[in-house]
């Protein structure tokens, strides 16, 4: 990259079968931070920034030593492998019916975890402060919160753990 020229960085919703409230949950946010930061750490992927609604995972992240591609079918299928194995002896009887009735009817929950994949290159600066922005507002958006800095889940509070280096760091 030429000094002056924006990163390869995407914007990258994946939301969960079903809608259910679970990745906020500490079990299955744990799970989402343990792949983000080992792919993090071993410079597979630059996590820049994140945000965790109950359904939903937006992550603005910049390919580094793995194309991304290879990077999100690896981290799709461990974390919905992972997580479907914690649901599958999940004590809320809730989720376990979720887990049931969305994830086992062709009996493979992995591959059914997440339903919603999407990918978009960032554009440049603008681009990225206005994808940043829309994921500062999806909470306030979904009724969790009034006022953002109230929301555990984004980057800054990061409840979850999730390590990140902010653009130009």
């Amino acid at each position: 990259m030429q000094p002056g020229e924006f990163p390869d960085i995407w914007y990258i919703t994946l939301a969960v079968t079903g809608g259910p409230n679970l990745l906020t949950r500490p079990r299955y946010a744990g799970i989402l931070s343990k792949h983000l930061n080992a792919a993090h750490e071993q410079q597979h992927i630059i996590t820049r920034s994140h945000m965790l609604l109950p359904d939903q995972l937006l992550l603005l992240v910049q390919p580094f030593n793995t194309p991304l591609s290879t990077w999100l079918q690896h981290f799709t299928i461990n974390t919905a492998t992972e997580i479907c194995e914690a649901l599958r002896t999940d004590n809320q009887l809730q989720r376990q019916e979720w887990y049931s009735f969305f994830l086992c009817r062709n009996g493979q929950p992995a591959a059914a975890f997440w339903s919603s994949i999407e990918q978009l290159a960032v554009k440049g600066v603008s681009h990225y402060d206005e994808l940043e922005g829309a994921m500062l507002l999806a909470p306030v958006k979904a009724g969790y919160v009034r006022d953002v800095d109230h929301y555990a889940y984004t980057w800054y509070n990061n409840r979850s753990g999730i390590k990140y280096k902010q653009l130009g760091e």
